[in-house]
């Protein structure tokens, strides 16, 4: 019985002074390619990090509140990860009614810089997003509908935002989606 006692503390003790042994062994002599003590040590790398900007291309939203036909909050939040975009603005609201399926983006020009943008949505309150980007010689853009997550009729109307570019766009060279919901 006395050994099965002494056994562990035994082993420790050997464990701990194979550590030490170890230790002082590394600390008189330094692991091959390991500077001198003598050697100075080398001045750390400072790498500047990128200032914050106010350029919509870095990615800061920018919230647009779109004018609808009811009490309700709808906005969209844009991310241009091209920095072409100068202006977004609701697009004049509804009498009631659809004039696009459902889960479609109608992507039109209003003028040689400007691009009108409807879609449909439910009587609710919404947060949308959409992300722009650069394709090839055109546009990337996905408007990222959330569904509903409460009781809504079946009544839907349409839903219009204007994007003005710095340069001219064409709507014929823009690929356009509308993602419902928020998983890919």
């Amino acid at each position: 019985m006395k050994l099965t006692r002494t056994l562990p503390i035994l082993l420790a003790g050997v464990i701990l002074a194979g550590t030490v042994a170890a230790v002082a062994a590394l600390a008189g002599n330094p692991p091959a390619g390991s500077p001198a003590p003598s050697d100075p040590p080398s001045a750390p790398v400072v790498t500047p990090s990128p200032a914050p900007s106010d350029d919509p291309g870095d990615g800061t939203p920018i919230r647009v509140d779109l004018d609808i036909d009811t009490a309700h909050d709808v906005y969209v939040d844009i991310v241009d990860r091209t920095g072409r975009l100068v202006d977004a603005r609701s697009g004049p609201s509804s009498d009631g009614g659809a004039s696009i399926e459902p889960y479609r983006l109608r992507v039109e020009n209003v003028d040689e810089r400007t691009l009108r943008l409807t879609w449909v949505d439910y009587p609710i309150d919404n947060g949308l997003d959409l992300y722009i980007s650069e394709e090839g010689s055109g546009l990337r853009l996905v408007l990222v509908q959330p569904e509903p997550t409460g009781d809504t009729d079946s009544y839907v109307s349409d839903r219009v935002l204007i994007l003005e570019f710095e340069d001219e766009v064409s709507a014929d060279d823009v690929e356009a989606f509308l993602q419902d919901g928020l998983d890919v």
